[in-house]
């Protein structure tokens, strides 16, 4: 009886005082740097994303959407406001986009009777040229061939009986396709820009001054915020140990994302820019597992700023769990002598 007693006590504490895990000089340091390593490469991505739209192009996450593939394709393509350019492919839609926008920039500026009237006459010039687009015969041909391609690509990818080669066919033509929609839809982008160039321009100096006009927000816009901003706390607080455990949870998520969004899967195409070549396991798939790590050791009270602010608390904690571990040893060790001297009478 006391020797059950004693292995469902072992049951309870696997890692007790006289068993527990004891981690080396060598492997906390280690961990430690894998934690600050794994900060530093978060930091740097985040503060070059930042940077790029100072000196360049600003960063978009467009392009991993856009060209993902695999089973979550269809929810990351969904971030996008427009992603297969029916809008814009649209005369009606696209007319009624450009009207939308101009109503907005009025708003915006406080334009006046005259001011308005002359965004009419630039709507009707714009609207004239989307009819000329759309039914020229060079681009009619170009955007039904496009529109027939996409239909044909979406029901395979929509299809839950759709055999992997069907499926590594329909990502294929994806990338065909997208080829001809931005073929197809940069004269309508450049015709845009240079409406909503024109009715801006109608803005007086006084109403310039107070700020520029900014379309509405969009969700590809919060996932561009998130990501470069993002990328910059979890990688600070990696490199300082602060809140470690959940920046840790929350880098790790988002690699999943990332990896999710383009998987090295058997029967998904391959990544065209992607270094090297990988089969289910990838570089950020192992990232991702590094973080899990760090988010379940306690590196940042080794070496961090959460043994400043947390380290006292988990103290106590360990110090709790290690009373409750000798008051189990102490009662096994008292039923174990009462069950001797139960024996010797």
């Amino acid at each position: 009886m006391t020797a059950t007693r004693q292995q469902q006590s072992e049951r309870r504490r696997p890692l007790n005082a006289a068993r527990r895990f004891q981690i080396g000089f060598l492997g906390a340091t280690f961990l430690v740097l894998l934690r600050i390593a794994i900060g530093w490469h978060f930091l740097y991505e985040g503060l070059d994303k930042v940077q790029s739209g100072v000196h360049g192009k600003p960063f978009s996450a467009e392009i991993y959407l856009r060209n993902a593939n695999g089973p979550f394709a269809p929810y990351f393509r969904g971030m996008l406001p427009d992603p297969n350019s029916l809008e814009m492919l649209d005369p009606e839609r696209l007319k009624k986009s450009w009207a939308d926008m101009a109503a907005r920039i009025e708003t915006f500026y406080g334009f006046d009777e005259g001011q308005r009237a002359k965004v009419k006459d630039l709507l009707a010039k714009a609207d004239l040229w989307a009819d000329y687009w759309s039914h020229n015969p060079t681009n009619a041909p170009d955007v039904a061939k496009y529109l027939h391609d996409l239909r044909a690509a979406m029901l395979v990818e929509r299809d839950p009986n759709a055999m992997s080669f069907e499926l590594e066919r329909a990502y294929e033509a994806r990338r065909a396709l997208e080829a001809d929609r931005k073929k197809l839809t940069e004269p309508i982008v450049a015709q845009t820009e240079a409406l909503k160039g024109a009715i801006e321009e109608l803005a007086s100096p006084e109403r310039k001054a107070k700020g520029e006009y900014r379309p509405p927000t969009t969700p590809l816009d919060v996932a561009n915020v998130l990501t470069m901003y993002g990328l910059i706390a979890m990688g600070a607080c990696l490199i300082l140990g602060f809140l470690t455990p959940f920046a840790a949870l929350c880098a790790a998520t988002f690699l999943a994302m990332i990896y999710l969004s383009m998987p090295p899967w058997p029967g998904l195409p391959d990544n065209p820019k992607v270094e090297g070549h990988y089969f289910i396991v990838s570089k950020n798939l192992i990232e991702l597992i590094a973080c899990l790590l760090i988010a379940a050791t306690p590196s940042a009270h080794w070496v961090g700023l959460d043994a400043l602010f947390f380290g006292a608390r988990r103290r106590r904690r360990l110090a709790r769990r290690e009373g409750l571990a000798g008051d189990d040893e102490y009662a096994d060790d008292l039923d174990a002598r009462k069950a001797a001297v139960a024996t010797r009478s």
